[in-house]
């Protein structure tokens, strides 16, 4: 018989079954694949309970919170007028200075128009501070319209101070306008205080005559330390001041609210031999300098606390704040000037007046 196979034995004549031998084992497989099965399963399972996690947030949470909304300074209501106002009183004050009317009468001195320098400038860097916080932003509208209503609130507290003739309180740096040269100042500056010292220049004053006896350039210089000036064209008077009175011949000078900075002499009167050869011209331009003292205080040459005693109250004052000769302004007996007499009641004004007790 014709084997294919192998042959393991061969068939006994007798018929002996033969034995072969059993079928060899099939080959070992590899347990990669199982392996990499199992590690297969592990990492889907894995990204299955990631994957659960990382969308569990998504699937349970609710819609996403909006950002809270930001505000510009520049779009709260009251900006446009906070803004407008501040600009207002910068423009009010600074045409206010050209014409001699910012408010009150400042002295004339290089002091007194620094004070009002000092006024614009610092005004003026506020209207630019709140022009700058208008591309302000915040999500606090309330935190904005504090700040745009502080700064508002200091241009108000500055013109106050102004107006009451007190130290700005600010230090800083402006530009004179009419020089184009920048001074600093320290914010303790104050017209009071610029006249104060006017006013104890003027008591220690000691005329003094020229080589020809005459006391009108040692009155002039003491006028000039106010920053006043002496008009002697005295029919100019009635330019500046055309409802002032028609002055007699005792007239010796005059001041009026039209021309408040000049004082106008008279070198025609009756007494000029008498009054401008001797201190006594000094005196006179002294009780002219109260008128503008007054002014200063009260606004008007005439307040209301004085009535009627207008001339005597100014005597007064020259004679205990400018140091005037009392001698020489109080009038003779039989003067045609009583209204000039001084008296216990118009120094008690002039005191109260000086106060600032106008009415």
């Amino acid at each position: 018989m014709e084997v294919t196979g192998p042959a393991y034995g061969q068939m006994a004549e007798d018929h002996a079954p033969s034995y072969a031998p059993p079928p060899p084992s099939p080959p070992t497989r590899r347990r990669t694949g199982l392996v990499i099965a199992l590690v297969a399963v592990c990492v889907l399972g894995l990204l299955a309970v990631v994957g659960v996690d990382v969308l569990r947030p998504a699937l349970t949470a609710g819609p996403a919170t909006p950002a809270p909304p930001r505000f510009l300074m520049a779009e709260l209501p009251g900006y446009d007028a906070a803004v407008a106002e501040t600009r207002n009183t910068v423009n009010r004050y600074a045409l206010a200075a050209k014409t001699e009317k910012p408010g009150f009468l400042l002295p004339g001195t290089p002091a007194g128009r620094d004070y009002v320098l000092e006024f614009q400038a610092d005004l003026s860097d506020r209207l630019a501070a709140l022009q700058k916080m208008g591309d302000r932003s915040s999500d606090d509208q309330s935190a904005l319209r504090k700040d745009m209503t502080a700064v508002l609130g200091t241009v108000r507290t500055l013109e106050k101070n102004y107006l009451a003739q007190a130290p700005l309180g600010l230090k800083g740096r402006f530009t004179d306008p009419s020089t184009g040269k920048a001074h600093a100042f320290a914010g303790t500056a104050s017209p009071k205080k610029e006249n104060a010292r006017l006013e104890a220049l003027a008591r220690a004053f000691v005329p003094a005559a020229d080589a020809e006896g005459s006391y009108i350039p040692s009155s002039e210089a003491l006028v000039r330390s106010f920053g006043l000036s002496v008009n002697w064209d005295f029919a100019q008077l009635k330019e500046s001041c055309p409802t002032s009175k028609e002055p007699d011949q005792y007239v010796v000078a005059s001041f009026c609210t039209g021309a408040p900075r000049v004082i106008y002499g008279n070198r025609a009167t009756a007494g000029a031999a008498q009054v401008f050869y001797s201190p006594a011209v000094v005196s006179v331009m002294k009780h002219e300098l109260s008128h503008y003292r007054i002014t200063q205080i009260c606004g008007t040459p005439q307040p209301a606390r004085a009535g009627g005693s207008v001339e005597a109250v100014t005597n007064s004052y020259a004679v205990l704040f400018l140091g005037a000769s009392y001698d020489d302004l109080q009038p003779f007996e039989g003067s045609p000037h009583p209204e000039y007499r001084m008296t216990p009641q118009s120094d008690a004004i002039a005191k109260k007046l000086h106060a600032g007790s106008c009415t």
